[in-house]
């Protein structure tokens, strides 16, 4: 019984835990909007194969996505937490933000290689690797076209779902390092008052 005096009192976890509800649910929409961004340069680097062009887009959207997702954090802080969030919130709802854009962004790229693809990045992919200049290329890199061969065999090999897991992964991998350095900079707390 002497150990309950310890535990903080009902309004303090009362007050956590939805602030906690509340940074995820804002994290959850951002996620959606990062998700539909990235959505987005997909479908420009997939046209980038009827348009050139389009590959500077796809390029583009993708790397405004990164400054979209700081936008929005700071948003969060200055909206909704008074201009004040520390270090670990901030952290907490980038890797939330970067966790739910990947999931959704997933299933995305899930639907387009099942129901939409039907091998044409195969066929992009194995028209580029057997132009002369490209060979060309990977022999300065010391590949023999052999070695092509069986990159693009495992690669045809790949179900829609492996190659979803896989950008799932490399994209939840990929928001964790770019939180770090996101948070760094959002944090904000005021002298008397620890958040």
């Amino acid at each position: 019984m002497n150990c309950l005096r310890f535990t903080l009192p009902l309004h303090t976890i009362m007050t956590t835990y939805e602030e906690m509800e509340q940074l995820q649910a804002f994290a959850r929409i951002d996620g959606a909007l990062i998700a539909g961004l990235w959505t987005l340069s997909f479908a420009c680097f997939i046209g980038n194969f009827y348009a050139p062009l389009l590959g500077i887009f796809a390029f583009a959207i993708g790397a405004f996505s990164l400054v979209f997702a700081a936008m929005r954090l700071r948003k969060f802080r200055d909206e909704v937490r008074d201009g004040f969030i520390s270090f670990r919130r901030a952290l907490a709802y980038g890797i939330m933000q970067y966790l739910n854009a990947s999931l959704l962004f997933a299933v995305a790229q899930f639907l387009y290689f099942q129901f939409i693809d039907h091998g044409f990045m195969m066929t992009q992919y194995t028209a580029v690797m057997q132009n002369p200049e490209f060979m060309e290329m990977m022999r300065t890199w010391g590949l023999t076209s052999d070695d092509v061969s069986l990159v693009m065999n495992n690669m045809a090999a790949l179900r829609p779902i492996d190659v979803a897991l896989q950008f799932f992964t490399t994209n939840v991998f990929m928001g964790l390092f770019v939180s770090v350095p996101v948070a760094i900079l959002m944090r904000r707390s005021p002298r008397n008052r620890k958040y």
